[in-house]
């Protein structure tokens, strides 16, 4: 446990998310020793992103210097009996050329995270193969595309 907390702004966010469906994915950050939402822009579920959309605010593959994060992801796929699955998915993104320190620090909260946001689905992620929809698709138990 690093003794790192998810803000309170961050949670009521989630929380917002969650109940009134206002994002279709958050991203959070470690931001001055509190966990912080870093990106609800792109998520705002106005603007109807895709799961494509997701996975590039994830890798900010703009960014020159990698930077450890968590997704939240309101995943939905169609099931084989045609009905929607709708589930909450974490992503634990931490590329391997990350620095050392990030890596321990993000090691050390995502357990504080997890259980904050109540989030029981996980993907731990260091490459862009591992933000595949496959993965989330076998993880949620449905076949892959």
């Amino acid at each position: 446990m690093s003794g790192i907390k998810v803000s309170k702004k961050a949670m009521a966010q989630f929380e917002e998310m969650k109940k009134k469906r206002t994002h279709k994915f958050l991203i959070l950050a470690v931001v001055k020793e509190k966990v912080e939402v870093t990106d609800a822009k792109s998520g705002d579920a106005k603007l109807k992103p895709s799961f494509a959309d997701f996975t590039k605010a994830v890798i900010d593959a703009d960014s020159k210097k990698p930077q450890p994060k968590w997704g939240v992801v309101d995943y939905e796929a169609k099931k084989p009996d045609g009905s929607i699955l709708s589930k909450l998915v974490l992503v634990n993104w931490c590329p391997d050329n990350c620095k050392i320190r990030q890596k321990m620090l993000q090691g050390s909260t995502n357990g504080t995270v997890k259980s904050k946001l109540g989030i029981d689905k996980q993907v731990q992620a260091q490459t862009p193969a591992d933000l595949e929809e496959n993965v989330f698709r076998e993880l949620l138990g449905l076949p892959k595309l």
